[in-house]
């Protein structure tokens, strides 16, 4: 029997998310530095896009996004620390699609947070939100298949891969990478909490 489960956000008031050492919170220009340190980092954005060259890039990229959330086509997170206030990553929320009850995941993270748990950490505030109120069945990852950290990220998060799509991505290598799809499910996801508790 399928559960009929409305959801509860509508693109009003930004939700901003908290956890143990994060808040995340909406892009604005005040960050732009932070942001400008991971997507100009033309090693964190080797699967990602290309690298912002300068703080101009970013501020527009800070204006398309919040134009994205104005036009409720996209959520996305800059997840600062809460002791210091800096901005070290995004996670986004885009391809939300009610009546199917799914949605995709985005995410960064500055290099020099790398392996300290915080992209876990944001990921999942960002899921229960997005079970509970975007009310989804489903949240896809779409990663390259060569990006090794992604690939355990999404596992460590309860998805699971269920194939490739073969030379789907353009790599800064000047080759075509294979994309790998993994899911989560809402019922697993239930799982993984209940169990952690």
């Amino acid at each position: 029997m399928l559960r009929h489960v409305s959801p509860t956000f509508d693109f009003g008031e930004f939700p901003v998310l908290t956890t143990e050492r994060l808040k995340l919170v909406e892009f604005e220009p005040r960050i732009a530095a932070d942001i400008f340190s991971w997507r100009g980092d033309p090693v964190v954005q080797l699967y990602n896009s290309e690298p912002h060259k300068t703080i101009d890039d970013t501020l527009r990229f800070i204006e398309e996004e919040r134009d994205r959330y104005r036009q409720k086509r996209e959520v996305i997170w800059a997840s600062t620390l809460r002791d210091t206030g800096r901005a070290i990553g995004s996670v986004s929320v885009f391809d939300w699609d009610r009546y199917h009850r799914r949605a995709a995941l985005g995410y960064d993270m500055a290099r020099d947070c790398w392996g300290k748990g915080f992209a876990t950490e944001s990921l999942r505030a960002v899921l229960k939100f997005c079970f509970e109120r975007l009310a989804v069945n489903r949240l896809e990852i779409w990663t390259s298949a060569a990006n090794e950290r992604s690939l355990r990220l999404a596992e460590r998060l309860g998805f699971i891969r269920e194939g490739s799509l073969r030379k789907r991505i353009l790599e800064d290598d000047g080759q075509f990478h294979d994309c790998a799809l993994f899911g989560l499910l809402r019922d697993e996801w239930e799982g993984v909490v209940h169990n952690t508790r």
